[in-house]
């Protein structure tokens, strides 16, 4: 393991409210009465099963192994639970412990809204879409639809589909979406999508090469691919600089851009556009050669860079402690967002 924090002590790295610590113990107590089923998997991206173990809890005190693969350096849960676990467990517990609340809320719509605007403007200033009038927008795992609201603002045609029936009912009934519960091997739609959007999606999904593969079946030819995940090596600049607060039961992957361009390519997307925060832009290769010889192993470097992450996480957090005393992380933390 990285250090002895990463243990499973079932402690909450977090402040968990009274819901939240509800759905965390029906959680453990589904896990340990069997209900909540885990299964060993081979890497997706390289197939291979050589790991080495990083953590034994997230950072709700979970119970979540998660390894790195030392032959292409993706960080990923294993054994993870199967797909009925984790069906269950999106539509059950998923939202209430992650957002902490029963239902959907103004508030998240918002955030979606604005997480809307910032992949909109990073399309356009990057010249990724020429045009967005009339475009079909698929967005996979759509939550509270606040992102294609925006795209829809923006004259596009949207469809969204998520797991979460109460998401979906929300914006089929506030919102007047074109929704569906279901995945996208359960999507039925007449019109190949211009765009397709998973944003902060993707690190969910158990099988992502069986997802990506029936993703470049509906795209079309012309069509971009955009993928937003939590990134790795933007550690940083996020989560407090502590790869634990990163870790999350509902997270089977975590991504650098490297290892996230290594499955893209073993399904037949080249990068675009991407960054280690990472927004990244695919695009349907021309190619369908077999791409297994062209995996960059990814290991040694995020093995340092997160072993340096841990070890500038205590002097930062002194740091922080000093600054929220003396009242003055509040001004600086503007401060720096205003000029970043």
């Amino acid at each position: 393991m990285l250090s002895s924090r990463y243990d499973n002590d079932e402690k909450p790295l977090l402040r968990l409210n009274e819901l939240q610590l509800r759905m965390k113990h029906q959680v453990e107590k589904k896990i340990k009465n069997g209900i909540y089923e885990f299964e060993e998997v081979p890497c997706p991206v390289c197939k291979e099963q050589r790991f080495e173990l990083f953590a034994k809890k997230d950072r709700y005190g979970l119970y979540m192994p998660v390894v790195i693969c030392k032959d292409c350096g993706l960080i990923q849960t294993n054994p993870r639970m199967n797909q009925i676990s984790y069906n269950e467990f999106y539509n059950v517990e998923y939202r209430k412990l992650y957002i902490g609340t029963e239902s959907p809320t103004d508030n998240f719509f918002k955030d979606q809204y604005n997480y809307g605007q910032g992949i909109f403007e990073y399309l356009r200033n990057n010249s990724i879409i020429n045009s967005f009038q009339d475009l079909f927008v698929l967005e996979v795992g759509c939550g509270a639809e606040g992102i294609l609201r925006y795209f829809e603002e923006k004259g596009c045609r949207v469809k969204g589909i998520d797991l979460d029936q109460s998401y979906i009912e929300c914006g089929t009934h506030h919102y007047d979406f074109d929704l569906s519960v279901g995945t996208i091997d359960t999507l039925e739609i007449d019109e190949r999508p211009d765009l397709i959007i998973y944003s902060q999606v993707l690190e969910h999904i158990l099988t992502p090469d069986k997802e990506l593969r029936t993703v470049y079946k509906i795209m079309s030819d012309e069509g971009r691919l955009y993928v937003e995940v939590p990134g790795v090596k933007n550690l940083m600049n996020s989560y407090e600089m502590d790869f634990l607060q990163l870790l999350q039961n509902a997270h089977t992957y975590h991504f650098t851009l490297e290892s996230l361009t290594n499955l893209l390519k073993m399904n037949y997307f080249d990068l675009l556009l991407g960054n280690e925060k990472i927004n990244s832009v695919f695009i349907k290769s021309k190619n369908h050669a077999n791409y297994s010889d062209a995996i960059v192993n990814d290991y040694s470097n995020v093995m340092a860079y997160i072993q340096k992450v841990e070890r500038l996480r205590i002097p930062r957090s002194i740091v922080i402690n000093i600054l929220k005393t003396i009242g003055l992380l509040g001004p600086i933390r503007y401060l720096y967002r205003k000029i970043s």
